[in-house]
């Protein structure tokens, strides 16, 4: 089996969205819970506890200190092929990385805890910045209603749960039993376009929503999507990876803000005043790393990927573009958005004021 930095350094992981698949018409149909298994049914109205149900739903916290009173952002997964529930919420618990630190990884991909039997770690969307300092603007839950197909949720407003502000996550184990060529994918219908400054949404679904699709011959190479996905799904961040691993490929948008440029003017117009810098990202990835015992190493040459430059060749590959940085999350999913996403990123978190979480 391929160590997860293995995977990363062949840059396999980079393809974590492919074309975009149309999902069908969203039922009119009553929600019918699932028959599967949950761990909990306690009820609460306001702050929970991990396993608390919305009342009236079949959504349960998945961290906790959830409130549906404060001004968060909820973060909902959903299960698509799970034969057991409790390993989809075991998987997606420990994938997140809430508490900020490394998963560990088998040489199975099986995301687990005894550190004698690690093979390698990686970092889930909460060690990433700048989710990992944002947890007070997200309620994260789970649930145990599945689509009927992996993508049938894969816009926002197609899903089936009545809450705001909203993104689902639908984790597809083994999605080729639905469609052979389907990879992890994100909707289309996020609000936040740029360059303009984010605005408060006026809808309650301001977000897209998201398919990450899990091997279950090898797990751990699924759950590095979700960072990526969740990268498009709230931040409409562009692949960085579709030139260089595909050529160009006809799209006619020959930039997408804020890291692809359609020439060096437009690159300078949007992020030339963070020429040079560096995501101190890098850091914390490192120490997370090394704190698992799989420490990065070369770390100058990280460093030299995911500087503020320009790149030629942009996003498409299109001749006279540039993008910029050489490699990040929305790149072959390295746990590093750069300076440029991540500014982006933080001004649209801001927008949700949030609450501590007790």
């Amino acid at each position: 089996m391929k160590r997860l930095s293995a995977i990363l350094a062949l840059g396999l992981a980079g393809v974590a969205c492919g074309p975009a698949v149309e999902p069908p018409a969203s039922s009119t149909e009553p929600v019918v819970p699932s028959t599967l298994a949950t761990t909990t049914t306690r009820t609460t109205p306001a702050t929970s506890v991990i396993g608390d149900q919305i009342p009236g739903m079949s959504i349960w916290a998945l961290v906790d200190g959830n409130d549906l009173a404060a001004e968060r952002i909820n973060l909902v997964f959903a299960p698509w092929g799970w034969e057991n529930q409790n390993d989809f919420i075991d998987f997606v618990s420990r994938a997140l990385s809430w508490s900020g630190d490394a998963y560990l990884v088998d040489d199975s991909g099986q995301l687990i805890d005894e550190p004698t039997a690690a093979f390698d770690a990686g970092l889930g969307v909460f060690a990433i910045e700048p989710w990992r300092s944002a947890r007070n603007q997200f309620n994260v839950w789970y649930t145990d209603v599945e689509p009927e197909t992996p993508v049938a949720w894969l816009n926002g407003g197609d899903d089936p749960f009545q809450i705001v502000d909203k993104t689902v996550v639908t984790v597809a184990l083994d999605a080729f039993r639905f469609n052979s060529e389907l990879t992890s994918v994100s909707g289309f219908d996020t609000v936040f376009t740029g360059p303009e400054p984010p605005i408060p949404p006026l809808t309650d679904d301001p977000f897209a929503n998201s398919v990450v699709v899990i091997d279950s011959s090898y797990p751990a190479e699924g759950a590095i999507h979700i960072p990526h996905e969740l990268g498009h799904a709230l931040f409409n961040l562009a692949d960085e990876y579709v030139g260089e691993e595909f050529g160009f490929d006809g799209r006619a948008d020959l930039s997408s803000w804020p890291t692809c440029a359609e020439d060096p003017q437009e690159a300078e117009d949007w992020w030339g005043d963070l020429t040079g810098d560096l995501d101190d990202m890098l850091d914390i990835w490192d120490e997370e790393m090394d704190e698992a015992g799989f420490p990065l190493g070369d770390l100058p040459a990280w460093k030299e990927d995911i500087t503020v430059g320009a790149v030629d060749g942009g996003c498409y590959d299109v001749p006279g573009s540039v993008r910029a940085t050489w490699d990040s999350l929305m790149n072959r999913n390295i746990p590093v958005l750069g300076s440029v996403n991540r500014r982006w990123a933080e001004q649209i978190l801001d927008l949700w004021e949030g609450q501590p979480r007790s």
